[in-house]
């Protein structure tokens, strides 16, 4: 029997004990949990940074002995003893996953993990096969940030939103270190390949903070291995995959972009995509890609609100209560129609290209089978979404 995932986006701090108490109980609980951790992708300090997850897992109960670090850094890393295996091939580094029932992979820059876990003719090392070994058997596998990128097979190594607006795509880091150099607030998508644990489509992270509606939409598109549904995880947030199916951890949600019957006219525009946001409560099918809502929709009227709302993209904190008051629960008929005649809502957000101006018109249409509900967040399900990016003279 496969294993459970929990794929968090970053910023794991109110939710931590939750989701590190769900890595203890899936890995065998109090008694039988062994978890390793693998800091590859943090870049320096790889003992403190051990010690100090050590000691966050202690607090929740298992023993010093329970918890273990896999040797494996970054190139330019040396832990304490002056050690770096560098690489998953190196000679008797997977003794160190000896009667391992939960691995988490730190956050920082998934180019490393990428780099060392990974040949260079994309196969497999000896590391990441005892790996899959561990969560085939029933052990889970998880990771924050850096650590939940490197989760699915085509990985977003980098980009914005304006990025995409204003850059190609990269394959499989070319030319990274110029990159990292340049310091470009419109940072270009870069695809590779990931770790590929989860099967279901593409992982992007921290969605609930950053402007990467863009660039999971267009990852999407883009990649090559037909992989057109994106799962981005919000902040304090976990994706608990288990058997085909998720649920949700932590305080924010989890949004699922279905781009299969989408159609893109050129970078920052697409139209066709299928949006839905998963909360703690609601659990999602990833093989059907059907959500299964805690609450039905509420029945009540709500007025009419402006057609336009200034940043209302997913990052903005007007996202939910758009959404919720003004398209799930707005009377019919008081909405402006789309090209599709649905019902429809805008959200418009200006930005910066090199001293271009840039204006960003995403669409939200309530279909027939669209619903949802307002809790601490809004959750809801099919929600139709279209996007049209145009520079413009001020």
């Amino acid at each position: 029997m496969s294993g459970t995932l929990l794929i968090v986006g970053g910023g794991l701090n109110a939710s931590q004990n939750e989701v590190f108490s769900a890595l203890i109980e899936k890995a065998g609980g109090l008694s039988r949990a062994k978890i390793a951790f693998i800091v590859t992708a943090s870049g320096e300090e790889p003992d403190d940074l051990f010690r100090s997850y050590r000691a966050d897992l202690v607090a929740l109960g298992l023993k010093e002995e329970q918890v273990s670090l896999v040797p494996i850094y970054a190139q330019h890393v040396l832990d304490e003893r002056g050690y770096n295996a560098m690489t998953g091939d190196a000679e008797g580094l997977c003794d160190s996953l000896d009667g391992v029932t939960g691995v988490w992979f730190t956050g920082g820059d998934q180019y490393f993990t990428h780099q060392c876990l990974l040949r260079a003719d994309g196969s497999d090392t000896a590391l990441l096969t005892r790996l899959r070994q561990i969560y085939e058997n029933g052990g889970v596998i998880g990771g924050s940030s850096a650590g939940a990128a490197i989760m699915s097979r085509v990985m977003i190594g980098s980009g914005n939103n304006r990025g995409i607006l204003t850059h190609p795509v990269i394959w499989e880091y070319a030319d990274y270190d110029a990159q990292c150099e340049k310091d470009d607030p419109c940072d270009p998508m870069i695809l590779a390949r990931g770790l590929g644990f989860f099967p279901e489509g593409i992982v992007d992270q921290h969605f609930n903070k950053r402007p990467r509606l863009l660039r999971l939409i267009e990852a999407c598109m883009r990649n090559t291995e037909n992989f057109r549904v994106g799962y981005a995880v919000s902040e304090d947030t976990a994706l608990v995959y288990h058997e085909g199916a998720f649920t949700v951890l932590g305080s924010a949600g989890v949004y699922v972009a279905d781009c299969r019957s989408a159609v893109r006219e050129d970078a920052g525009n697409y139209r066709g995509v299928v949006l839905h946001a998963i909360h703690k409560g609601d659990s999602f099918d990833c093989r059907t890609l059907q959500a299964t809502l805690a609450q039905p929709s509420p029945q009540r009227d709500r007025d009419f609100f402006p057609d336009y709302v200034s940043g209302g993209v997913i990052h903005s904190p007007l996202f939910d209560d758009m959404i919720d008051r003004q398209l799930l629960q707005a009377k019919e008929g008081v909405l402006p129609a789309n090209a599709d005649g649905l019902p429809c809502i805008c959200g418009a957000e200006v930005s910066d290209l090199h001293g271009e101006t840039a204006v960003t018109v995403v669409e939200y249409a309530r279909r027939p089978d669209t619903c949802g509900y307002r809790g601490v967040h809004t959750s809801f399900a099919n929600l139709g979404l279209c996007v049209r990016s145009k520079k413009i003279q001020l």
